[in-house]
């Protein structure tokens, strides 16, 4: 681990102090709400094993998982979709703590972090344009509310239930923006139980998280959930000349959950959420010594910015879900309202040299405020009980408002000052999105194997931008600080869409199941705020892909699940967004091109005994750009080359084993490697591809838990190799990188 200052280290100590008292205030108040209300065990009942109590009477078997993935519970292994679901312990075991490791658990996936937030990429699906006026070509969603900006969508990865993983566009039941695909975070909800749990990370990089959560279950109809989670961990991109290194990370978030149970058909849910991100950023390093693929410090070695970077970012969201059934009818309204705040000062870290200013060179930075309130809200109503013929209709609305000012500067590297920094570009807008649709979905069962779906949605959406636009250096915005206000901004777009789903499944045996479908998937058009033909605002259109499908879920044995899906997607139009030259700034240009994409994926979970568990995955894959003219001008031709992030062969492996101990405790070892072809990665500007070469990424944990989970204490390491990955492509000869190796400790208790 890295040496502390010793004011690292009285925070570190203050911290430890308070998790403590948190921990102590929560198994206190368990312990006492448990002494008043659990029943007493009659002396001749016995309680149930211990969770580390061998039994071998139970039969070796995976567990079922339930999952919502079409808007219904069912079983994940007959759900007819390209699905991959991890419960929280799976989380757990595996070691993924925030939502960039999602790709690490599931085929056809690879996250990141970039300049915005999250970076999502699925089958080759993703979004290049992250600003305001931009939208996901992937729904994530947490507790069945979409958060549609990047650097929310990491918040709220803790105390998790599940995670749903949804390959292929899910256009019908959720909407546009799911062109890819859709993520689903399902957090834990009040329970009828008393339960209590703390845990802590300590790791290189100064690493500390924590994590509290107390239940409490108040009387028959009213269930309390509270939970905190906070992550500290220092940049790992360190800087030539000194410096705060980059890429840290510094967050708190709380959320509060009370659950009404008015009776066993009819709930209300509502949750508060808070978060606080601070820290000074994220960072990019030389493209030249990442594509060395070498290990340690090497390829994370950056050039200093005097400005430095301070994030001061907030954002508080209520949410709320009712359900009730009436005439063999289910009613869910799912609802809520988030405001985000963003102060921030962020400070490139490429090389000056490469930014010039009239032949200067110039330090980049930038200061960026933005308020982001967003309301969103689904109804829909769906057949009670399970019957021949099972549907769902419904309807949905969204409303973002966005207010912010982008002011980009450059500073001279003879004067790097304030005072004689110039201005870049400033945009200073008021944005608007809004989105609306109707859908409905039904399956019919034309016998007890077969069955077939359909699904229609309407969808009509909407951007609107009123604003200015500074391209400097401009004459009167001498003053750094201040807002430079430049000519008209405005834009506007609307895109009404159809999209839909028609399937198949059929069952071989009942465990065995094969389905087909043709799905479309949707992402409204937008507008450029300089178009190179018009030399004005321009409109680009909406994004589009049809989906072919046909699968395969079985369970071979109760110890053996295979998966196994063949994909097709006529890309009519990807989205792709780059930079080009405006009086000598860059500002975002997205065009649509026609693309193909075509894989096959697998996924093997075999349960040898009940303290041994393999999980293997294989999927291939090939893109091509069917047209396509790139470069700053738009005039270099790439058709027939691979789109970014789509390696022809990924394959994981993962073991873990048990060994369960005299005393109802047990100890378990889990090391899981994922290996990949190489694949390439686009500077658009400059129209080069650049390859990352093959690798692999391995991990290791080693677990101790108590009988009955009283407390755990698991040491860990993940990225064994310590290499990194590319994963993005500056315009000035920069990279964004992936996590080196970490390695650390985790503790924690629980009381239930």
């Amino acid at each position: 681990m890295t040496s502390a200052s010793p004011a690292t280290n009285t925070r570190q100590i203050n911290r430890l102090r308070l998790l403590a008292v948190a921990i102590s205030v929560s198994l206190a108040t368990t312990s006492s709400l448990h002494a008043q209300q659990a029943p007493e065990t009659p002396a001749n009942q016995q309680t149930s094993p211990g969770v580390g109590t061998a039994d071998t009477s139970k039969a070796v078997k995976l567990d079922e998982v339930i999952v919502t993935a079409r808007k219904r519970s069912e079983s994940a292994s007959k759900t007819p979709l390209a699905l991959t679901v991890a419960t929280g312990d799976d989380l757990k075991t595996a070691g993924v703590t925030s939502v960039t490791q999602i790709g690490d658990i599931s085929p056809g996936v690879t996250m990141g972090r970039d300049a915005f937030g999250v970076n999502i990429n699925i089958r080759g699906v993703t979004t290049t344009d992250q600003t305001s006026k931009g939208t996901q070509g992937i729904a994530f969603n947490v507790d069945g509310i979409t958060i549609g900006r990047p650097f929310v969508q990491g918040l709220s990865f803790f105390d998790i239930d599940r995670v749903e993983v949804l390959r292929g566009p899910q256009g019908t039941l959720y909407g546009s923006s799911t062109t890819g695909g859709a993520i689903n975070v399902i957090t834990n909800k009040p329970q009828q139980q008393l339960d209590a749990s703390a845990d802590m990370e300590l790791g290189n990089y100064n690493t500390r998280r924590e994590n509290a959560m107390i239940n409490i279950p108040v009387n028959q109809v009213l269930a309390l959930r509270f939970a905190v989670n906070a992550n500290d961990r220092d940049g790992y991109i360190n800087l030539n000349n000194g410096g705060t290194p980059r890429d840290d990370q510094h967050d708190q978030s709380a959320r509060g959950s009370a659950l009404f149970t008015f009776s066993p058909d009819t709930t209300l849910l509502m949750t508060l959420t808070g978060n606080h991100v601070g820290g000074v950023g994220y960072s990019t390093v030389p493209l030249s010594a990442v594509l060395k693929n070498s290990s340690g410090s090497v390829d994370r070695l950056a050039y200093s910015n005097p400005f430095g970077g301070h994030l001061n970012d907030y954002n508080r969201a209520f949410n709320t879900e009712f359900n009730t059934v009436f005439s063999g009818m289910r009613l869910t309204y799912v609802g809520g309202v988030s405001n985000y705040s963003a102060q921030e000062k962020t400070s490139s870290t490429f090389d000056p040299d490469t930014n010039l200013v009239e032949g200067e060179p110039n330090y980049a930075w930038r200061n960026y405020t933005g308020r982001f309130r967003t309301y969103s809200s689904e109804v829909r109503l769906a057949n009670a009980e399970p019957a021949t013929l099972d549907w769902v209709v419904g309807a949905n609305f969204t409303d973002e408002d966005i207010h912010e000012s982008d002011h980009n500067f450059n500073a001279p590297v003879s004067d790097p000052t304030i005072a004689a920094s110039t201005n870049g570009i400033d945009p200073v807008n008021e944005t608007k999105h809004k989105s609306a649709g109707i859908f409905g979905q039904a399956t019919y069962h034309l016998s007890d194997d077969w069955r077939i779906t359909a699904g229609l949605r309407e969808t009509h959406d909407s951007v609107n931008r009123v604003g200015t636009f500074a391209a400097g250096p401009t004459t009167g915005c001498e003053n750094a600080l201040v807002n430079c206000i430049g000519g008209p901004n405005n834009g506007s777009e609307s895109d009404s869409k159809i999209t839909y789903r028609l399937g198949t499944d059929y069952l071989l045996t009942p465990e065995q199941m094969i389905y087909a479908s043709l799905s479309t998937g949707y992402k409204p058009g937008g507008f450029n705020d300089f178009d190179p033909v018009t030399h004005g605002v321009g409109q680009y259109l909406p994004e589009q892909l049809t989906a072919y499908e046909f699968g395969y879920k079985g369970r071979l044995t109760d110890q053996l699940q295979f998966n196994s899906d063949f994909f097709y997607y006529n890309y009519a139009r990807d989205q792709i967004s780059s930079l080009t030259n405006v009086q000598g700034n860059f500002v975002i240009f997205t065009q649509s091109v026609p693309a193909k994409i075509y894989g096959w994926e697998n996924e093997l979970t075999y349960k040898m005994t009940n303290e041994d568990l393999l999980h293997l995955s294989a999927s291939f894959e090939h893109s091509r750009y069917e047209r396509f003219e790139t470069g700053l001008n738009q005039n270099v031709n790439w058709a027939g080359y691979s789109l970014d992030k789509t390696p022809h062969a990924v394959i994981t492996v993962s073991y873990s084993h048990e060994w369960p101990l005299s005393s109802g405790a047990y100890l378990k070892a889990y090391v899981g490697s994922k290996y990949s072809t190489s694949y390439f990665v686009s500077d658009f500007v400059n129209a080069i591809q650049y390859q990352q070469k093959a690798y692999t990424r391995s991990e290791a944990n080693l677990t101790y838990t108590a009988a009955s989970d009283q407390y755990f204490v698991q040491l860990f390491v993940k990225n064994i190799e310590n290499k990194v990955q590319i994963i993005s492509i500056g315009s000035y000869e920069d990279a964004g990188i992936t996590e080196p190796r970490y390695f650390g400790i985790r503790f924690g208790v629980r009381m239930h």
